[in-house]
């Protein structure tokens, strides 16, 4: 059974319906729950809640009743590098910047394995099973020993968080993100809202850079992906598609769409990174995100790559 199956109560935050809320403005009134044991009063010694901003629900506007969907039911989840791939794993992973650099230099294996059994896999280039097996194999061996898990046990257990559809797998390996990322939005085109208001989930692994003795990573803001929760499932791409949209640019277009929805500071969740909080799990179709500011910080270089499956 693949590790990440069996994470169930170990989840640090766990997939949960939203609870009764006041309505504020185009907001509703929920907090984000904290990590077990934070006291978050001022003057004791806590850990520090698994994310920054006031994190308030976004009311979808019911002028844009026609883009939505149900209501929302889940929210995002902090997993565990622990508990989907074992303890070994997560410590190397954080002591060493050089295995972290070898498993990004796995991203195509990553990606091939990801594609068997669904119905991606229709591509010659990718049927090298044997040999991308062989190479990520290799990698999490040589760093991680005896109890590293193979190759199909660490693809099997991300995916597993995915849900019903796989929609892919990309890996953003620059410090500065792509075009477009530093606005809010969504990434289901029109055409896959079937997949989108479906069981499937986003998830983002994150290598963060190197602290300043070169194998601490750095913890904090600023390397996984920054969040606005919808009140309902909704999608931006058939909102864009209205007149109102044409001739505008990508970017201009998920900055009309964010304004068209309502969304403020106030909204933002910016999940904090750290150990036992390494992977962020959340629905494409019940969130807008973009990436975290610091990443296209020349002097932050808060993250060395971030990898997205669906």
């Amino acid at each position: 059974e693949p590790i990440a199956r069996r994470i169930g109560a170990r989840m640090l935050l766990c997939l949960v319906g939203l609870p009764p809320a006041a309505h504020v403005g185009g907001t509703q009134a929920i907090t984000l729950n904290p990590i077990d044991g934070w006291a978050g009063v001022s003057g004791t010694a806590a850990e520090q809640p698994t994310a920054m901003g006031a994190g308030l629900v976004l009311r979808v506007p019911s002028a844009l009743d026609s883009f939505k969907g149900p209501t929302a039911t889940a929210r995002y989840e902090l997993v565990s590098l622990a508990d989907t791939f074992g303890p070994a794993l997560a410590e190397v992973f954080h002591a060493s910047g050089s295995f972290r650099t070898a498993l990004i230099g796995c991203a195509r294996d990553v990606k091939v394995l990801f594609k068997i059994g669904t119905s991606l896999a229709d591509s010659a280039s990718d049927h090298d099973e044997e040999g991308c097996r062989g190479r990520l194999g290799d990698v999490l061996r040589q760093h991680v020993g005896d109890r590293a898990p193979t190759a199909d046990e660490f693809v099997s257990s991300i995916s597993s968080l995915c849900g019903d559809h796989w929609g892919g797998f990309t890996s953003f390996e620059s410090k500065r993100p792509p075009p477009g990322a530093l606005e809010w939005h969504q990434d289901w085109a029109a055409a896959d809202l079937q997949y989108a208001f479906g069981a499937c989930r986003t998830v983002m692994l994150a290598f963060p850079a190197a602290g300043a003795s070169g194998h601490d990573v750095h913890e904090g803001e600023g390397i996984l992906t920054e969040l606005v929760q919808l009140s309902h499932e909704f999608s931006t791409e058939s909102l864009k598609a209205r007149n109102s949209y044409r001739g505008l640019s990508t970017g201009e277009q998920d900055r009309k769409a964010a304004s068209d929805l309502g969304v403020t500071e106030e909204h933002i969740v910016r999940p904090r990174y750290c150990r036992g909080q390494e992977i962020l799990v959340y629905k494409d179709a019940e969130h807008l995100h973009r990436s975290p500011r610091a990443t296209s910080d020349p002097a932050g270089r808060a993250r060395q790559a971030i990898w997205r499956f669906q």
